[in-house]
């Protein structure tokens, strides 16, 4: 992973915009296991050698992932702890008529789930991150799009390396113009 944020850094220099993005320093094992901790769940040992070199982002900053901020461990714990206070049975009862997967048969469709691990926010809340509660076609530790205005849950990648990959490929179409990116994460969906 420190590779691979090697090639972020690049790209974000090549398209000028490196020092917006305010990085947060690595975080320690202690706070990973906090983390882990209080979400109930392991994460994949990619994600956090990923945190270990940055620890998310300053708020302050632009959004990493094409104007959704980059979670530090402490942020993560905060977005996580939000979708709890929610009458979790009764909203995804409530919802379930406007719920989907796509791919259909890869996510749960549910309205809100505490095996999902937000790991961006776009400021809307909207998420992407791990799963850990597939569906029948799905695997644990897929990368998805959810959040309060995606009805339909989105799977983005089979894992968070593979989700990182497909990343710095996007970069490599982006383009930064005046205080934001121009880009299409959104076309990582396809596999």
């Amino acid at each position: 992973m420190k590779d691979s944020w090697g090639a972020i850094k690049e790209k974000l220099f090549q398209l000028g915009c490196n020092k917006k993005i305010d990085l947060n320093p690595g975080c320690s094992e202690a706070e990973i296991d906090a983390l882990e901790q209080h979400v109930g769940v392991a994460l994949p040992a990619d994600l956090k050698e990923f945190l270990s070199v940055h620890n998310g982002q300053f708020f302050r900053g632009l959004g990493l992932f094409f104007e959704s901020q980059f979670l530090s461990t402490s942020d993560i714990a905060q977005r996580w702890d939000s979708w709890r206070e929610l009458d979790e049975e009764y909203m995804n009862e409530d919802c379930a008529d406007y719920m989907q997967s796509n791919p259909d048969g890869y996510i749960k469709p549910l309205y809100t789930n505490k095996s999902w691990i937000p790991l961006t926010f776009d400021w809307a809340g909207n998420h992407m991150g791990i799963d850990f509660d597939p569906d029948t076609k799905g695997v644990p530790g897929q990368i998805i799009a959810f959040g309060r205005d995606e009805d339909t849950k989105l799977l983005i990648a089979e894992n968070f390396s593979d989700y990182i990959s497909k990343f710095i490929l996007a970069l490599d179409t982006a383009s930064w113009r005046g205080d934001r990116f121009r880009g299409e994460f959104n076309t990582l969906s396809s596999f």
